[in-house]
């Protein structure tokens, strides 16, 4: 039996690697679009006079992103360039954020695609732009329910983020884990926590990882670690399988659940998190989630305490990328 044929389009290429692995073993055969790495470009003398111009003369700080998607936007035509001379046709294309990938590529994909799928996971909040390709798809997912009902004229559907099987044990030596981008919020959620937890007298292994501006210096706060050099999605993984309790803080923007929560259904953590739209889903458990608004840790010592609670095969199934993607492709 042929392998099913997939044109697989993700800008992200650390979380790529992943998708790519469990397509193939999975027994798909896929094309990567952006299959060589998206270089880090150096502006040129040009790009620096204008950046600096807007910068310093027009006092406007984001020309250096229209740059850079410029560059971007060249390294895609390179790489639609490399696509076209193989002349190949695909069963689906599968899209990640397809608001973040330029319009000549979404359509030459639809050119070449049988079927053509988009998954958001972001909410439409900060992803919009995805509305004006739906042209060019038969399904757009959303990880947020709450985009269906905002754009009832479009061919939205619901679906969650997925994990990916990993039968590796790991001794977990990390009691509290939270790893992602530095923000206000996000200092003063995890100060708020770690200074509750540091009132029930434990000696915990706390790994709270912010990733800082290279060129502005955090000063130091107690239980977080700050650092320049983003850590890859396999990093990331690895910490995950060590931890018994993740931290998860929700986005303002959207209530999707991110990818710490699937995470944790392989790896079995504990999850805190201020997002309550999780009590919703069929795999919570209030052995396993706790929620805050990381003011307000009544309950929390309690639930240190408790057992993880097993979840059944009939529940969790349906999250791992196998079946996701079937589901996906319909």
């Amino acid at each position: 039996m042929d392998k099913i044929k997939v044109l697989f389009i993700y800008r992200n290429k650390n979380i790529a690697k992943k998708f790519i692995e469990h397509f193939t073993i999975n027994n798909y055969e896929v094309y990567e679009f952006y299959g060589n790495n998206i270089p880090k470009t150096k502006l040129n003398f040009w790009q620096k006079t204008e950046n600096y111009f807007h910068r310093i003369i027009l006092k406007n700080k984001k020309q250096i992103h229209k740059i850079e998607e410029r560059n971007f936007n060249k390294h895609s035509k390179h790489e639609l360039l490399r696509l076209k001379k193989k002349n190949l046709k695909f069963d689906f294309c599968f899209v990640i954020r397809g608001d973040l990938v330029p319009e000549f590529v979404i359509k030459y994909a639809h050119s070449v695609s049988t079927k053509k799928v988009d998954f958001q996971l972001d909410g439409l909040s900060v992803s919009s732009k995805i509305l004006d390709y739906q042209k060019y798809f038969d399904r757009i997912f959303v990880f947020d329910e709450n985009d269906i009902s905002q754009y009832p004229n479009y061919p939205l559907k619901h679906t969650t983020n997925c994990f990916f099987e990993d039968t590796s044990n790991k001794h977990k030596e990390i009691d509290f884990l939270y790893i992602g981008v530095n923000t206000e919020k996000r200092k003063q959620d995890l100060s708020s926590i770690h200074r509750f937890l540091e009132s029930l007298n434990h000696q915990y292994n706390y790994q709270f990882l912010l990733t800082q501006n290279q060129y502005r210096k955090e000063n130091p706060i107690e239980g977080i670690t700050f650092f320049e050099k983003p850590l890859s999605y396999e990093d990331c993984l690895s910490l995950s399988r060590n931890a018994q309790c993740v931290i998860d803080l929700k986005r303002q923007e959207h209530d999707g659940l991110s990818l710490r929560f699937f995470e944790a259904l392989v790896y079995k953590n504990k999850i805190i998190t201020d997002n309550f739209s999780v009590k919703k889903y069929d795999f919570y458990h209030p052995n396993n989630i706790y929620i805050t608004d990381f003011n307000n840790f009544d309950g929390l010592e309690n639930f240190l305490k408790l057992p993880y609670h097993n979840l059944n095969h009939e529940i969790t199934d349906k999250y791992n990328f196998k079946y996701w993607i079937k589901n996906i492709f319909g």
